[in-house]
C-alpha cells in the first residue's frame, strides 16, 4: 500500500498548478499514447543518425516503461486525474500494458535493416490496428481477377468465419470487419438481456463441477467474453483499417469454440492479435536477448510457457490497475496452467510423432473440460467486480 501522507505531500509539490480535477476521457488517453507513439519513432530517427542499433533499444525500453506508467501514475495520483467511466480505465490499462509490449517487438524482433526503414505511418498502422503486412517495404498486389468472382455468400463467409481471402479490397475487407464488431454488439445485447443478475453474479464458491447449470453459466461467461472482445475490437480495428486503407488480419480467424485442442484453441483461435505480440517476444526477443539461439525442444517448450507468463501478467495488470484490487494471482494461475498444458500437449504429440494426439471429438471435448476446470481462475475476479452485471446495465 502506498503511505497516503507521503502521497499526498509529493502530489503538492508536482501538482500544485492543477486547481481542479483532469476527468481522463478516451481523447485525452490516447492523446497521450500518441506522444508516446511520436517518442518510438523519433527513438528510430536518433538511432538513425547514429546508426546504432543499441541506442534503438535503449530509447524503445525507455517508451515501454514510459507507456506502462501512464495508467500507474493515474492511480497514484487520482486526487488529480479521474477516469470518466469505468471503461478508460479497463482501456488505459490495457492499452498501456499492450504498447509496452509492441514497442519491445518493434526493438527486438525485427533486424536493424528492417527497423532503420520503418516509417512513423508504418508505427501508427501497427499501434492502431492488425495490419495483415506490418513494416514490408510493398505489399502484395491483389488479385483482380478474384475480386471479380466475390459474391455475396463469400461475404457472408468472412463475415461469419472470419477466413482470410484475397477476393476482397481492403476497405471491403475492414467494412466487414467492422459488420462483425456489430454482430457482435447484438449478439451480446441479446445473451445479456435475457441473463438474470443472479446468473451473471454466480461465483465458483457457490458452483459445482460436475453441475450441468454451472458448465452451462461458465460456457456463458465464455461467449460474454468472446462477443464483448469482438465488438470492440472488430469496430476499432476496421475502422482504422478502413481508415489507413490497408490489409488486416482478424483477430478470430477460427471460430473459437470448436478448438481440436488447446494448442490450436490459443494459436488459432483466441485473439491472435495479442498472440501474435508474445510469441514473436517469446521466440524471438527471448533468445537474442538470453544468447540461447540454439534450437532444441525443451527451448521451444520454456518459449512458450514464456509467452504464456506475459500474458498472465498483462492480465494481472489489466485488472489490479483497472479494478483497484489484486486477483490473488488467479489469472497468473490460469494462463500457467494453459502453458503446461500446451507443453505437455506438444511433448506427447512429438513423443508419439503425430500431429494430432486423437480425433478431433476427442480433442474437443478434453478442451472444453480444461478450460471449464480453470474458468474460475479467471472469471471469478471479474464477477467479484460486478464486470458481467454491469454489462448487462449498460448494454442489456
Amino acid at each position: 500500500m502506498f503511505d497516503k501522507r507521503n502521497d499526498i505531500q509529493f502530489s503538492r509539490i508536482d501538482f500544485s498548478f492543477i486547481e481542479k480535477m483532469i476527468v481522463i476521457t478516451f481523447a485525452y488517453l490516447y492523446s497521450i499514447y500518441g506522444i508516446v507513439i511520436f517518442l518510438v519513432y523519433l527513438s528510430i530517427l536518433i538511432s538513425k543518425n547514429y546508426n546504432s542499433e543499441r541506442i534503438l533499444h535503449y530509447l524503445c525500453v525507455f517508451c515501454s516503461i514510459l507507456s506502462i506508467s501512464i495508467p500507474i501514475l493515474f492511480k497514484i495520483y487520482s486526487t488529480y486525474f479521474e477516469y470518466s467511466n469505468a471503461l478508460v480505465s479497463i482501456f488505459s490499462a490495457v492499452t498501456g500494458f499492450l504498447f509496452a509490449l509492441k514497442i519491445l517487438e518493434l526493438a527486438f524482433t525485427y533486424s536493424w535493416s528492417q527497423q532503420k526503414q520503418i516509417t512513423f505511418k508504418q508505427i501508427l498502422e501497427d499501434f492502431s490496428t492488425f495490419p495483415k503486412y506490418k513494416y514490408e517495404k510493398q505489399q502484395p498486389k491483389k488479385n483482380k481477377s478474384k475480386a471479380r468472382n466475390s459474391t455475396l455468400l463469400n461475404h457472408l463467409n468472412y463475415l461469419l468465419l472470419g477466413n482470410d481471402e484475397d477476393y476482397l479490397s481492403a476497405r471491403q475487407q475492414n467494412l466487414l470487419i467492422i459488420c462483425r464488431g456489430f454482430v457482435h454488439l447484438v449478439f451480446l445485447h441479446i445473451l445479456l438481456r435475457f441473463t438474470p443478475y443472479s446468473v451473471l453474479r454466480l461465483h465458483s464458491q457457490k458452483a459445482r463441477f460436475f453441475s450441468i447449470v454451472d458448465f452451462l453459466t461458465y460456457t456463458l461467461y465464455g461467449f460474454l467474453f468472446y462477443f464483448a472482445l469482438g465488438m470492440i475490437i472488430n469496430i476499432v480495428f476496421g475502422s482504422m483499417g478502413f481508415i489507413w486503407n490497408i490489409y488486416t488480419r482478424p483477430i478470430y480467424p477460427g471460430y473459437p469454440f470448436l478448438p481440436v485442442g488447446i494448442h490450436d484453441f490459443w494459436s488459432r483461435r483466441w485473439n491472435i492479435y495479442v498472440k501474435s505480440i508474445l510469441h514473436r517476444l517469446a521466440f524471438i526477443a527471448l533468445p537474442k536477448l538470453t544468447g540461447f539461439q540454439e534450437k532444441s525442444n525443451v527451448k521451444f517448450l520454456l518459449a512458450g510457457i514464456f509467452a504464456f507468463v506475459l500474458s498472465g501478467l498483462l492480465h494481472e495488470f489489466m485488472y489490479s490497475v483497472s479494478m483497484n484490487r489484486w486477483s490473488g494471482g488467479r489469472n497468473m494461475l490460469f494462463f500457467l496452467f494453459h502453458g503446461l498444458f500446451i507443453a505437455i500437449e506438444l511433448s506427447l504429440q512429438g513423443l508419439f510423432e503425430r500431429k494430432t494426439l486423437c480425433s478431433p471429438i476427442i480433442g474437443w471435448l478434453y478442451t472444453i473440460i480444461a478450460l471449464y476446470a480453470t474458468a474460475p481462475l479467471f472469471c471469478d475476479p471479474w464477477i467479484e467486480t460486478d464486470c458481467f452485471a454491469t454489462l448487462k446495465t449498460h448494454l442489456g
